[in-house]
């Protein structure tokens, strides 16, 4: 072996692939295949045993995955690199393997030169990606580009007027002083709050509108990179004071310029006073608690709920009123958190006075204070609540009986039919594509060794031939297993049968994705079949030039609206015609999951598709991806 030349692994499960790649390598004058595997454990075994310059791998093989083999191939070898070979191309996939250390990848029915070149460039550590996979994973970074901006364009090293402007609708005072220590600018509120114009201001320093005793405290603000709020007092025009609160920093720029900020607080007392107003106007018991779980105040439901005297309660824990529950531990949860606290609710017991007890909902907010963080508590009874739900309880249950049946039925036909597809898929996956690849790389071989140009051409055409097989099964593959859905992205599997629907007829499309709940597996399933049943409609019969998808969340389900700008029809005289059972396949699925459908046309003004499904999930065990693939535009 001469010191140039490029150890080779080979790892792929099927025997075809693995030998053709085999001797593809060794047809090569500057590569020596120096191992074999048929998963991934062989794989990295392979890697650690021969330190390989290259592993060319196939993604999808047994007893490991692809990522996993890539990081123990990269820790344990590190000057080795990885190559990826797929009959799939899924941007997701590709980006996870490129994520962990991949140094390419390929999909199975590359041209023989093309995987030489790549294994060649691996091991110069250069990258290397079949071309229809590289425009596909680089969108997003096209898109990110576009919509990027620098901030520089924005503020520059002066102030520009559009900032002047941001900073005239601010809630506060806001004062820019320059180097000097003069009012270069002062924003409306300012001038409304002090008493002065424009020109009044310019040219006076910070200390003019404080009064005596807080000039020093008003100098110290200047300058700083940023100032703590500091309590102060204003004085206005007129020679009256108010409180304020004061803080600085400064502005970067060519000269150096301070920023101050001033809030009238005033205005905050008289929201004290509202608040304390709300507080006792409240339908609901409300209590103030501090960290320790002391009262602090309480308004008057909260005497009538539980029999006390507002003033017995002050000071008291509020324990007393919510005995023996988790409540101050909750509370204290809160006490020094450096993240905003977030307000919740706990269903409680309270006691009365008279000791008797009573169901209690109560909500837990936080209320930031200058004093620290209290806790305000609003407590309702529910007594009566729970009497009407253990009603309402036993009314679902009966109706949850009739509906289970229904719902089993659902889960077991739509468990059946993808079950069907995914075995269909893999057995194209496992055997015809490795089988026709396998044939594309002996046909490549052979073609090289002939000089006839008149069999060189029949040769291309042939390869041209499978490669177009290759890319109808991948796409059936695709079909059959859209592997968003098998993800759990409803949205992602049909934005890329949409794609495919516009690479086929041109048809533009626009998805819109407001649904928030995630269906389970067999409602998505069957989502996913019901609209690529529309919109092979669209595509065969609408003669249309754009088609609008929107996925909504209603009442508990999923709302799906297809509407298309194609010729229309009439539906009573299209139903009726032999052969025409796409619509009617539509209505079928949506009230078998419990649903309904909605259609809507006429000739010369396009089409309207809607169908709803409940999203709660049928029993039965869920399907498993893994075991379960989804997809087909046929049922």
């Amino acid at each position: 072996m001469g010191d140039n030349r490029i150890d080779v692994v080979v790892a792929d499960d099927d025997p075809a692939v693995r030998e053709a790649l085999a001797d593809l390598i060794d047809s090569h004058p500057d590569l020596e295949l120096v191992g074999l595997a048929i998963n991934h454990e062989q794989a990295v075994r392979a890697a650690v045993d021969h330190h390989p310059r290259v592993v060319i791998m196939d993604v999808h093989m047994p007893r490991g995955d692809a990522p996993s083999s890539v990081r123990a191939i990269r820790d344990q070898v590190p000057g080795a690199r990885v190559v990826a070979l797929s009959a799939h191309g899924e941007r997701e996939t590709v980006l996870n393997m490129l994520a962990v250390g991949a140094s390419g990848y390929l999909v199975k029915g590359t041209p023989a030169e093309e995987i030489l070149e790549a294994i060649i460039r691996a091991a110069r550590d250069q990258f290397s990606m079949s071309a229809e996979l590289l425009a596909d994973c680089t969108e997003p970074l096209r898109r990110a580009e576009r919509a990027s901006w620098r901030f520089e364009d924005l503020v520059g090293n002066r102030l520009e007027d559009s900032f002047l402007e941001l900073l005239g609708h601010a809630p506060c005072g806001v004062l820019i002083v320059g180097p000097r220590g003069r009012i270069e600018y002062a924003n409306a509120h300012t001038r409304h709050m002090f008493g002065y114009s424009s020109a009044e201001l310019r040219d006076k320093r910070l200390r003019d509108l404080v009064p005596e005793r807080y000039r020093t405290a008003s100098e110290q603000l200047i300058g700083r990179v940023f100032s703590s709020p500091s309590a102060m007092s204003g004085r206005r025009r007129d020679g009256t004071e108010f409180p304020a609160q004061f803080s600085g920093g400064h502005l970067q720029g060519r000269q150096p310029r301070g920023v101050v900020f001033i809030a009238d607080l005033s205005q905050l007392r008289a929201a004290e006073s509202r608040f304390r107003q709300l507080i006792e106007s409240a339908p609901d018991a409300m209590l103030i608690v501090d960290t320790g779980g002391r009262i602090q105040a309480a308004n008057n439901r909260t005497e009538a709920l539980f029999g006390y005297d507002r003033d017995h309660l002050i000071g008291r824990a509020v324990e007393a009123l919510l005995p023996d529950q988790p409540l101050t531990v909750s509370l204290r949860e809160w006490d020094d958190s450096l993240e905003e606290p977030v307000g919740h609710s706990m269903e409680l017991v309270g006691r009365r006075s008279d000791a008797k007890q009573f169901p209690a909902d109560v909500s837990i907010s936080p209320l930031r204070t200058e004093e620290g963080l209290l806790t305000v508590l609003t407590i309702r009874d529910i007594t009566e609540v729970q009497r009407a739900q253990f009603v309402l309880e036993r009314s679902l249950e009966l109706l949850e009986v009739t509906d289970r049946d229904r719902q089993a039925l659902l889960s077991h036909l739509v468990h059946a039919q993808e079950a069907e597809r995914g075995r269909i898929a893999a057995d194209i996956h496992d055997d015809t594509i490795q089988v026709i690849t396998a044939a594309s790389l002996r046909l490549q071989q052979l073609r090289r060794r002939l000089r006839d140009p008149d069999e060189q051409r029949v040769m291309d055409k042939l390869d041209e031939t499978l490669k177009l097989s290759l890319s109808r099964l991948r796409q059936l593959i695709f079909d059959l297993r859209p592997s968003s859905l098998e993800h759990g992205c409803l949205a992602g599997a049909l934005r890329g049968l949409l794609e495919q629907i516009r690479t086929e007829t041109g048809i533009t499309y626009r998805l819109e994705d407001r649904l928030t709940a995630h269906p389970p597996a067999e409602t998505m399933a069957l989502i996913y079949r019901t609209a690529q049943e529309a919109l092979v409609n669209v595509r065969k019969h609408a003669h249309a030039k754009t088609v609008h998808v929107q996925l909504l969340g209603l009442d508990d389900g999923c709302l799906v609206r297809i509407v298309d700008d194609g010729e229309g029809y009439n539906p009573l005289e299209v139903e009726s015609r032999p052969g025409h059972l796409g619509l009617s396949l539509i209505q079928e699925r949506a009230q078998i999951a419990g649903g309904w459908c909605r259609i809507e046309s006429e000739p010369g003004s396009g089409t309207t598709v809607e169908f709803w499904v409940p999203l709660g999930a049928p029993p039965g065990a869920p399907l498993d991806p893994a075991d379960s693939p989804e997809g087909d535009p046929q049922p």
